[in-house]
């Protein structure tokens, strides 16, 4: 076996984000957040903790942020993610979970739950419209969103896995 310069004791430091993908089934507006640290809005989801399942992570940060329970059994884009100098992050791979849709009723009844962990992160709920995203969001996440959406109307949904087993969330 050849050296491939990795030291396994000492692999490279990687975020791994699990996002959600939510869309209204009358508008197709996106499910998006505005969060009290950054300018505009982004998906929900948030890191994993370290040995948590990515279907359990986005469930878990659904929750926490939304007080929403979603069946994410299946992902639609991988997005890599170059560290950032200027905010500290890590490089790191967004997992981009297919959150399905939601009736009108369903839609309008998110909200940011009243407890002080989601106020402190979360501002505000926001369906965006697909034709919107480039002026709402940053440029990565608006392309990220894009590309998510045309991998579901294409189809291209892949189970997540643990072990090579069909997991994620209830």
């Amino acid at each position: 076996m050849t050296d491939n310069g990795i030291q396994q004791d000492k692999e490279p430091r990687r975020r791994l984000g699990c996002v959600v993908v939510t869309t209204r089934k009358d508008t197709g507006a996106v499910l998006t957040v505005q969060t009290t640290y950054r300018k505009n809005p982004i998906l929900p989801g948030g890191a994993a903790h370290p040995n948590e399942l990515i279907g359990a992570a986005a469930a878990r940060e659904l929750l926490e942020e939304l007080g929403l329970t979603l069946p994410l059994t299946h992902f639609i884009a991988v997005d890599q993610m170059d560290a950032n100098k200027q905010s500290g992050a890590v490089e790191g791979i967004n997992i981009v979970l297919d959150g399905g849709q939601l009736s009108a009723d369903q839609a309008d009844a998110v909200s940011v739950p009243d407890t002080d962990a989601a106020r402190q992160e979360i501002a505000d709920v926001l369906w965006i419209l697909p034709e919107h995203l480039d002026r709402a969001l940053d440029p990565e996440q608006a392309a990220r969103v894009r590309q998510a959406l045309a991998a579901r109307a294409a189809g291209h949904r892949l189970p997540l896995l643990f072990r090579g087993e069909p997991t994620g969330s209830p």
